[in-house]
């Protein structure tokens, strides 16, 4: 009896043990999407990793490892099912009737950059129209200009795109006057401008060569979760339950806010367009 009873304390014992163990969640990420999420040394870095650890770090329940993955290969994880989570995509029910959201976690706000001489001549927050006749530089996969007519001057041969891996290459492009406008997240632009500008690339001129114009759209990111082969993660519902509830915290204490401020230069000063110079973090949209 003494020996069947010390069994059954084991065996109880060994249940607690089990139920407080964290599950082991790996949730994907963009490695190659600065400030925002990015790599480096192979250790997911930017805001968003940021906001997200904090979030995680209420969520006891979980133990939950960041792997920074190349885009795409972490769309087709989640659209095959073989990996839970990933971020930041943005809502598109229709394209990806494979995915499930989080909450909106940030803003992101997309703005066309000039060469400054020819904000001087054109009234660059009528876009499209004011940009008839210009080349438009892109990063390679971005397709969320939205504005009405674009798509009309772009098919008829009135303006002109090309694409460039990322921003550094673009703002080169845009700096030696290969292209007259880069299109982008403003703060991802702000941030590549800050990192060059430490290097010394833009030591001599500064930021005179470049006018901020208009926001054209925003954008929100989230986490977003597969719907496919969903048994492997029990834990789905749950997770997101309390990803959502976390992150609702966050936003209402203001941790979200005091985060995205970390990422903001504070020093840059490229002309608003209008031939005024302005601090590039005002009239902030994130």
């Amino acid at each position: 009896m003494r020996i069947l009873v010390t069994w059954l304390l084991c065996l109880a014992m060994h249940g607690i043990a089990q139920a407080q163990t964290p599950v082991s969640v790996t949730v994907l990420c963009d490695a190659n999407y600065p400030p925002y999420s990015y790599a480096e040394n192979g250790e997911a870095k930017g805001l968003y990793s940021d906001i997200l650890r904090a979030a995680f770090a209420r969520m006891p329940g979980y133990r939950i490892n960041i792997r920074p993955v190349p885009w795409p290969r972490g769309l087709a994880a989640l659209e095959k099912g073989t990996a839970f989570a990933l971020f930041p995509p943005y809502y598109r029910p229709v394209e990806r009737p494979w995915m499930d959201y989080s909450r909106p976690i940030l803003e992101e706000s997309v703005v066309a950059f000039v060469r400054a001489e020819l904000a001087q001549q054109r009234a660059i927050v009528d876009f499209p129209n004011a940009y008839a006749g210009l080349r438009i530089g892109l990063n390679r996969g971005f397709n969320i200009i939205a504005a009405p007519g674009y798509k009309t001057m772009l098919a008829a041969g009135e303006v002109t795109q090309s694409y460039a891996t990322d921003s550094r290459t673009n703002l080169l492009q845009l700096r030696r006057k290969r292209i007259d406008v880069y299109i982008n997240d403003r703060l991802s632009i702000l941030w590549e401008l800050q990192q060059m500008r430490s290097e010394g690339l833009f030591a001599s001129s500064g930021m005179n060569w470049l006018a901020e114009g208009p926001k054209l759209s925003s954008e929100q990111g989230h986490v977003g979760y597969t719907r496919v082969n969903e048994q492997a993660y029990p834990y789905k519902q749950d997770f997101m339950q309390q990803l959502d509830q976390a992150l609702l915290a966050l936003e209402r204490d203001g941790s979200i806010s005091r985060l995205t401020q970390r990422y903001h230069p504070t020093d840059l000063q490229p002309t608003n367009g209008k031939g005024s110079r302005e601090d590039a973090t005002s009239g902030n949209d994130l």
